[in-house]
């Protein structure tokens, strides 16, 4: 379930409950202006009321929540300059310029909501072009307290096929199920650097690496090169 509230600079205020939201995400940029097509608002008058008065005092941006079972917001999508622009029935077609989570991240967080995250690479049950969005999602919901020093992990070529994969994997290996330790290069740094479930590893086999290798090309040695930055004892087989 999703939910509709402007920003109004106080405690978050919910104007009407929301069955679907359908077009938050993007790949190609993180703010665009485009429509969403909300399905089936529980309350379509007050809806239009509320934005049609914002829009008179220039104050319309909002946020579309996404509610666990409890009604509690999980995860917030800000559009701003929101405006109504067809209404059939109650599904309402808004448009503005929305903050975009990847595309993935609501699937992941809905996976998570009905505890369907319950082992290892069940990131493999999302579509290529998804998997920034399940990163995105690990790091939000997946921030260990400890972190540990000295760690030995196992990498296995053959369970990823290009970066993006290889850093779901890698996440898990490092902080469990659904964890996260970066989602591109920038990224991977920064986890090493600690707070993010580890202060130092201390070796890495990387078994089948020479599949790695092949598939991803330049990264695999910049890679190669971050680890070794950090003192990290890599095992090639």
């Amino acid at each position: 379930m999703f939910a509709f509230s402007l920003d109004t600079g106080e405690e978050t205020e919910i104007i009407t409950y929301i069955d679907d939201a359908k077009n938050l995400e993007s790949n190609e940029t993180n703010l665009g202006y485009r429509e969403l097509r909300l399905i089936n608002v529980h309350d379509v008058e007050k809806l239009k009321y509320e934005i049609e008065k914002a829009t008179k005092l220039y104050d319309n941006n909002g946020y579309i929540h996404m509610l666990d079972k409890d009604k509690s917001i999980v995860t917030s999508t800000f559009i701003s300059k929101v405006r109504i622009i067809k209404s059939k029935k109650n599904n309402i077609t808004l448009n503005g310029y929305v903050w975009h989570p990847p595309k993935g991240f609501l699937k992941a967080w809905k996976m998570y909501l009905n505890n369907e995250i319950t082992e290892k690479n069940t990131w493999k049950k999302l579509d290529k072009d998804e998997l920034q969005g399940w990163l995105v999602f690990t790091g939000c919901v997946r921030r260990p307290e400890i972190d540990r020093e000295n760690i030995i992990i196992q990498l296995d070529g053959n369970n990823f096929h290009n970066l993006d994969e290889l850093f779901c994997t890698l996440g898990e290996e490092v902080n469990g199920i659904a964890g996260y330790f970066g989602r591109q290069l920038s990224a991977l740094y920064d986890c090493l650097c600690g707070d993010f479930g580890v202060k130092s590893i201390a070796e890495i086999t990387w078994h089948n690496h020479e599949r790695s290798k092949k598939l991803l090309k330049k990264n695999f040695d910049k890679i190669i090169d971050i680890f070794n930055k950090f003192n990290i004892r890599i095992i090639l087989k």
